[in-house]
């Protein structure tokens, strides 16, 4: 089989290996659909979080092909999605039931961006059944709307009030989709991509160009300021959700939103911010960062795919095979080119 490997700063290469073969508790699984992530752009453009040689691709869907001696929830054939993260379950974080932040995570379904995959401990919720009314690029998705679940519950949005999300990868797409589920109807979505602008403008959101508007003022216009102790003018957002990892978003986020308000951090920044420190003790923000999921926020976004509540079919803007999987990075990297590229099996 191939695996996409990663070989340095640019570069990623399709490797021949071994089948894998599945221990008792494990499945193999035959990709039918893998998308790129935010991460994995960083990791291929500037190295972070990742090391020579390691597998890439963690958005994943596709056919059961091998099932170990002991598994007792699937079989061959079966369409399921993945939730690659493998908990321990044991640790202090586990048990309190944050178990994306465990301590000692293990036996993560990793390198889906290859022609098959293991899942170690295949029946500890790491696979989810695909309805037959999901395609498998929008299984895909259930690992990135999974991470959408969790920064909106964390943020404990109130449908009611405004809401602002700035940066329209994936993460943020999925976020806004998660927020119109949830009946919110005062939301912005910001970002600097024509398509991506383009994708958010289909959930009926307005949304913002922040490299021809002026953001800031824009939205002090459409919602009226605030007024708090030392912080006369402030903004009147009551909820900013920041997934570009974009350091003017951090500092327009904490002027904007008001007293009392959520500062919900999701996307991961290439260098480090400075952050107005003095806005958020003045106005009492609460300031929060939501990595990951757990295996709650991930039956609740199969929930919202499976019921229709969200729709991603329309997020994917290239679909390209596996063999040229280096060109998938490269188009994903070319955040004026696309909205999602998802790397399919070669037909």
């Amino acid at each position: 089989m191939r695996a996409t490997r990663w070989q340095g700063i640019g570069a990623v290469a399709l490797v021949d290996e071994p089948d894998p073969e599945p221990g008792p508790d494990a499945v193999v699984l035959d990709v039918e659909a893998c998308g790129i992530c935010g991460s994995d752009v960083h990791a291929f453009a500037e190295g972070a979080w990742i090391s020579e040689g390691a597998v890439m691709g963690h958005e994943f869907a596709g056919t059961v092909s091998r099932v170990g001696d002991a598994v007792a929830s699937w079989t061959v054939g079966d369409r399921v999605a993945v939730i690659p993260m493998g908990p321990c379950g044991t640790c202090a974080q586990c048990r309190g039931g944050r178990t994306n932040l465990c301590a000692a995570p293990g036996s993560s379904a990793r390198g889906g961006l290859a022609d098959q995959v293991l899942v170690p401990r295949a029946d500890d919720a790491k696979l989810h059944r695909l309805p037959d009314a999901l395609s498998f690029e929008e299984g895909a998705f259930l690992e990135p709307l999974s991470v959408a679940v969790r920064v909106v519950r964390h943020a404990a949005v109130d449908p009611a009030l405004p809401v602002v999300v700035s940066g329209l990868g994936s993460i943020g797409q999925c976020v806004l989709r998660v927020l119109g589920a949830l009946g919110c109807t005062e939301v912005l979505g910001i970002d600097v991509s024509a398509p991506r602008l383009a994708a958010a403008a289909l959930t009926g959101a307005p949304v913002l160009d922040a490299r021809t508007e002026d953001v800031r003022a824009h939205v002090l216009d459409r919602w009226g300021t605030s007024t708090s102790p030392y912080q006369a003018g402030s903004g009147n957002v009551a909820a900013f959700v920041e997934c570009s990892g974009a350091l003017p978003m951090l500092e327009l986020a904490t002027a904007v939103t008001r007293a009392a308000g959520t500062v919900a951090l999701a996307g991961l920044t290439s260098s480090t911010p400075a952050v107005d420190l003095n806005t958020v003790v003045q106005k009492e923000l609460r300031l929060l960062g939501s990595f990951a999921y757990t295996a709650d926020d991930a039956a609740e976004a199969l929930r919202l795919l499976a019921t229709g509540a969200v729709q991603v079919a329309p997020l994917v803007s290239h679909r390209v095979p596996l063999s040229r999987v280096e060109e998938a990075f490269a188009t994903q990297h070319a955040v004026d080119g696309s909205v999602k590229v998802v790397v399919v099996r070669d037909r």
